[in-house]
């Protein structure tokens, strides 16, 4: 029997949105104008302190401390007030039975929980939460998913990961994972549905409905 390893933003809970609002509020704040699309072309999937480096080196600008302390405060208030799990992935996982299920994320364990919990999808997770604070390296490197299933007890080759971004893909398809990218909240899904098969995607889906079909093609 397969284990499942769910990436969090963008696959379980429609965050990536607030996520973009949040970062270019405080690119603004020091003197980096980027509108939202252009912030998530260029960062989803990638740890927060990653788009500072970046930011940093492409722009020659500085940043506080404590900024990503800030970053996780304000998108934690978001969340309370607008966070929505990604449509249809409820009764997906309900489709799914029996399967024990983990998630490995870039984003924060704390911020993690809080989602999961605000969308009612701890239930099916508990605190099989894996994130980029548990390894050395952070996506898109493979040592979250190999950390993931190490925990879960499975080999990553037993593993079958939903991921939607270019950099999530790559770190499961180097931990030797089987991988699933899902394009239903990209804004640019058939673009998306591209790139996650050349970074090492077996299958890509716009719908969370579609997933239990896939999954059962694979194990069978």
């Amino acid at each position: 029997m397969a284990h499942f390893i769910f990436d969090c933003d963008g696959v379980l809970v429609d965050s990536e949105p607030l996520s973009m609002r949040v970062d270019v509020e405080i690119l603004a704040e020091h003197g980096v104008v980027m509108g939202e699309e252009e912030a998530h072309r260029r960062f989803v999937g990638r740890t927060f302190a990653a788009m500072i480096d970046e930011v940093t080196r492409d722009f020659g600008v500085s940043f506080p401390a404590g900024v990503s302390a800030e970053k996780d405060l304000r998108l934690l208030e978001l969340y309370e007030r607008e966070l929505k799990p990604v449509d249809g992935v409820e009764a997906a996982l309900e489709a799914l039975g029996k399967q024990r299920f983990s998630v490995a994320s870039n984003s924060p364990a704390e911020r993690v929980a809080a989602a999961l919990r605000i969308t009612g999808l701890t239930r099916f997770f508990g605190s099989r939460i894996t994130t980029f604070e548990h390894v050395p390296r952070g996506k898109p490197a493979p040592d979250v998913f190999l950390e993931a299933a190490q925990r879960a007890g499975y080999a990553p080759e037993a593993c079958i990961v939903i991921e939607d971004s270019v950099t999530g893909v790559t770190a499961a398809h180097r931990a030797g994972c089987f991988v699933l990218g899902f394009t239903g909240t990209h804004p640019h899904p058939e673009e998306q549905a591209e790139k996650l098969l050349a970074a090492g995607a077996a299958k890509v889906f716009a719908r969370m409905p579609e997933l239990p079909a896939l999954v059962s093609e694979r194990m069978l």
